[in-house]
């Protein structure tokens, strides 16, 4: 995804939530997609991400920023996805059928 469309989808996902994401940070991350700071507002993305299918992105970035309203997966984050990102439910087994980190090479 480029760096426009993600600035455009962002434009638009951030008010309809209701949140302002202070910072996105790129980092290797061997055993989650995304995580985030909500008191600071900063959401971290692992960066085998940008292999994955835009969609999937998409999905780890609305799931991060319904974190900064609800910091636990309990019912009212899960209707906050309900709500913005109906498909969640299939895009979350997609992302977790696909490897974490890149593969290594033999030598």
């Amino acid at each position: 995804m480029s760096l426009s469309t993600h600035k455009a989808q962002r434009a638009r996902r951030e008010p309809r939530l209701g949140v302002e994401v202070a910072a996105y940070f790129l980092q290797r991350m061997r055993t989650r997609w995304g995580g985030c700071n909500h008191q600071a507002k900063h959401i971290r993305l692992n960066t085998e991400l940008v292999k994955k299918p835009k969609d999937l992105l998409e999905y780890v970035v609305v799931h991060e920023m319904a974190h900064l309203i609800v910091p636990t997966h309990g019912e009212r984050f899960i209707a906050i996805l309900d709500h913005h990102y109906r498909s969640w439910r299939e895009a979350r087994a997609e992302l977790n059928e696909l490897p974490l980190t890149a593969e290594a090479w033999p030598d």
